[in-house]
């Protein structure tokens, strides 16, 4: 098991977290640039160990909100947060603790009654303005709707619209937690975060001591960009096709993935590794937990690890 282990602050699809283990133990030992692409929340960037680290994203709230959260200070971060809470009367069990709430709390929903108003008109205010706030206070503004919003996850539709629903918590001792051991994690990392798509990576100038670790959207799963058609058989092969390329130019590369969820098959995966004769490895974990998951959380799903190296 990892030491240690820092924290992303961001509730984010997929976060590899409880896997780290499962994935660094393949990772190669000396690594002079590690590149995390669809790096999503981080969770894996933040907790290898190289020279220099690059995390890569196409999502630009997530990469902004990282951004933010490394270069601003603890204190205030959380000075900021506690003045948006107090603007919009949210709840704040932290210092009052959560029976100054219990009036509110009506069967399973947490601190929801209590919190519902003042996060509708947040919302509203982040939607109507964030294209005019500076990068700071975007971020910030945003990083409260993920910690008052359902399953503390970061969703937008069609409209650009921030659009998860009020959820049961708030800023609490947990996700306080989370934003320590961020911040005291990174203090001493040489990393990076940019907004990119993936091909971005055939731009860099990689050695035979740099790795790229890859955990794109999943192609039969029930993920929010599957159902937006944001990741579909097209993005599929360029990514591989993606990895192909660096394979060819001896760049080490290790891919998550999910080859079967309940009756489905990613055969274009399959095919891909069955090509190239990469190496497997089977990751014993499943999402159950996760919000995207909740259709056929028990069904058969075999997630793995591909990576074009010897172990």
């Amino acid at each position: 098991m990892l030491e240690n282990i820092v924290k992303t602050p961001l509730n984010y699809t997929g976060n590899k977290s409880r896997i780290l283990d499962q994935l660094i133990q393949f990772f190669p030992k000396k690594i002079d640039r590690f590149v995390d692409l669809c790096c999503g929340g981080a969770s894996v960037g933040l907790n290898v160990k190289a020279n220099n680290i690059v995390c890569i994203d196409i999502n630009s709230y997530v990469i902004d909100l990282l951004r933010t959260l490394k270069i601003y200070s603890e204190r205030t971060i959380i000075n900021k947060i506690e003045t948006i809470i107090n603007e919009y009367n949210l709840s704040d069990s932290y210092h009052k603790g959560y029976s100054a709430y219990k009036d509110y709390v009506i069967g399973n929903n947490g601190l929801k009654g209590f919190n519902k108003t003042g996060y509708t008109e947040l919302r509203n205010y982040f939607n109507r303005n964030k294209l005019n706030m500076d990068y700071y206070d975007k971020s910030i503004y945003l990083f409260v709707l993920l910690i008052f919003c359902f399953n503390n996850d970061i969703r937008f539709n069609s409209k650009q619209e921030f659009n998860m629903p009020i959820g049961k918590t708030d800023f609490n001792n947990s996700i306080r937690n989370k934003l320590k051991s961020f911040k005291e994690g990174i203090k001493d990392k040489n990393i990076d975060f940019f907004v990119a798509d993936f091909k971005v990576i055939k731009e860099f100038e990689l050695s035979k001591n740099d790795f790229v670790y890859v955990d794109p959207p999943y192609l039969i799963t029930d993920a929010v960009y599957n159902e937006s058609g944001l990741w579909n058989d097209t993005k599929e092969k360029e990514l591989l096709s993606l990895l192909s390329y660096l394979h060819t130019n001896k760049i080490k590369f290790a891919l998550s993935n999910v080859l079967k969820k309940a009756n489905k098959e990613n055969t274009i995966l399959l095919k891909w590794i069955k090509d190239n004769h990469f190496t497997v490895k089977d990751i014993n974990y499943h999402y159950r937990s996760s919000s995207y998951n909740k259709k056929n959380r028990n069904a058969n799903e075999r997630e793995v690890l591909v990576m074009n190296y010897e172990i």
